[in-house]
């Protein structure tokens, strides 16, 4: 489980340290998507009457979680600091999910859940008054924005991953395939690649990252503590945010501010009262980290 959360956090990092080569966003999300569609592609043919019964409209909603989250949350970090993705993004899915249950499914919120949502929202709110300051943040908002709707796709991946219950390979599977048919096309005919420019030490680094272990690795690490320890595993995912900043701080020299940890601590304390939770909202936020 702690390679699990390592290599969440680290994506945050990594995707951002990306961009600080000549790599594009798009160059990332499509190593994203490709490996695994790739790796995966024997097990999407041996269980394709499950991908026709699933259907077109929940393949997209699991797909939100491909290219989409990724593109959303790469560029959003061209704007906004690691630790502010890391609050925005894993800090409000599960709160995206717990609203999207309730208002489809007619879910109940719980005492514990309504308390952690209101620790994860006042955490939030610290980090979103940060982009209305124009000395500090100049285009900060807009990352912010960009990582909301990230939070968004993550949550649309969640429920409907919960509802359909599929194995976590094959809902990557489908992930990868529609994210890979999607982005390849642009990827490939229009402007938007810088393969060309880029060292072959950072190409094949981010391959090897994006593709395989964070699209790879981090599931079966999930899935074996699941296995291993249980529900307990899903409490050690409300590290990844705090994580993600102390990374950020030697990667990149992104030094949290004093309300960055603030919000950072009430985020993280709000995802550890959540899956300590024995709700439905709270498997939901084990489903989304065994999705990705």
């Amino acid at each position: 489980m702690s390679l699990a959360v390592l290599i969440w956090a680290s994506w945050l990092v990594l995707t951002s340290s990306g961009r600080t080569t000549t790599l594009s966003v798009m160059d990332l999300a499509s190593f994203r998507a490709i490996v695994p569609t790739i790796v995966l592609a024997p097990l999407l043919w041996r269980n394709r009457q499950v991908v026709l019964r699933i259907g077109g409209m929940r393949c997209l909603l699991l797909s939100a979680y491909g290219a989409p989250f990724t593109l959303l949350v790469g560029y959003g970090l061209e704007f906004a600091p690691v630790a502010h993705a890391g609050a925005l993004v894993p800090g409000l899915m599960p709160v995206f999910a717990l609203a999207f249950a309730c208002l489809i499914f007619g879910e109940e919120v719980g005492r514990k859940q309504a308390i952690a949502v209101v620790l994860i929202l006042c955490g939030a709110a610290t980090i979103l008054m940060r982009g209305t300051e124009p000395l500090l943040a100049q285009d900060m908002w807009r990352g912010h924005l960009l990582f909301l709707a990230g939070a968004v796709c993550w949550a649309c991946f969640t429920v409907t991953a919960r509802r359909i219950e599929i194995s976590a390979f094959l809902s990557t599977g489908i992930v990868g395939a529609m994210s890979t048919v999607v982005l390849v096309p642009i990827w490939v005919f229009f402007d938007f690649s810088r393969l060309s420019t880029a060292h072959g030490a950072d190409i094949a680094f981010q391959v090897v990252f994006q593709g395989v272990i964070a699209g790879l690795v981090s599931m079966f690490a999930f899935g074996r503590a699941l296995n291993l320890i249980g529900a307990r595993a899903s409490a050690l995912s409300a590290l990844t945010p705090g994580v993600a900043a102390l990374l950020a701080v030697p990667i990149l020299g992104q030094i949290p501010q004093v309300t960055d940890i603030v919000a950072l601590c009430l985020v993280v304390t709000g995802l550890v009262a959540w899956n300590r939770s024995p709700s439905q909202a709270a498997q939901a936020t084990v489903t989304k980290d065994d999705g990705g």
